[in-house]
């Protein structure tokens, strides 16, 4: 119970880290955004982790593919208003990206949008002399090294998977859904 509690508030909680980040690259603050960032990164790993381990369906695994977007849209929506991005990348992310996702349910397109946040987010990283900067870059390292099973047995395939019904104009089926008792299972 307190697990499936604790992986819920870390779902939420990624919601308001995901303005926390815009905001903070709106406010010129990167060493905030790049804390925010990072939190949030940590939150989506640690968040599946707890509801799996509860055993229990929790309030807000359904809508764990949802939020992660959302924290993408924040990023690409700090980046481009904040003159660190293209304004047409934000526009075409957020708006046509995640109206399709919003549409289909698709996760690999939510996952190309967020490929472009984080990506867009990477190149300001690489690119400015601020070290603190750095911490989502260490923070990725060490959750890809907590998470390579999952990311190629899970994440990649469920991504060619989703793309290829996407470009074949068919809808998106989990073939592991039936079998997961939270959506954070699957993903």
């Amino acid at each position: 119970m307190v697990r499936a509690l604790l992986a819920d508030v870390l779902t939420g909680g990624r919601v308001a880290l995901g303005v926390a980040a815009a905001v903070a690259l709106l406010g010129d603050r990167v060493d905030l955004f790049s804390i925010f960032l990072s939190a949030a990164w940590a939150s989506d790993v640690f968040d599946g982790r707890l509801a799996r381990s509860s055993g229990r369906r929790t309030w807000f695994g359904e809508t764990d593919m949802l939020v992660d977007t959302w924290v993408g849209a924040c990023v690409l929506a700090g980046l481009g208003l904040s003159d660190r991005a293209p304004l047409g990348l934000m526009v075409g992310g957020i708006g046509v990206l995640g109206a399709i996702y919003l549409w289909t349910r698709n996760p690999a397109i939510s996952q190309v949008l967020q490929g472009i946040a984080y990506g867009a987010a990477l190149w300001l990283i690489f690119t400015s002399a601020d070290a603190t900067l750095a911490i989502p870059l260490g923070t990725l390292a060490v959750l890809l090294v907590l998470e390579y099973e999952k990311f190629v047995g899970k994440v990649l395939p469920m991504f060619f998977r989703g793309m290829a019904s996407f470009f074949k104009g068919e809808s998106y089926e989990d073939p592991t859904a039936a079998s997961s008792t939270d959506d954070r299972t699957r993903i």
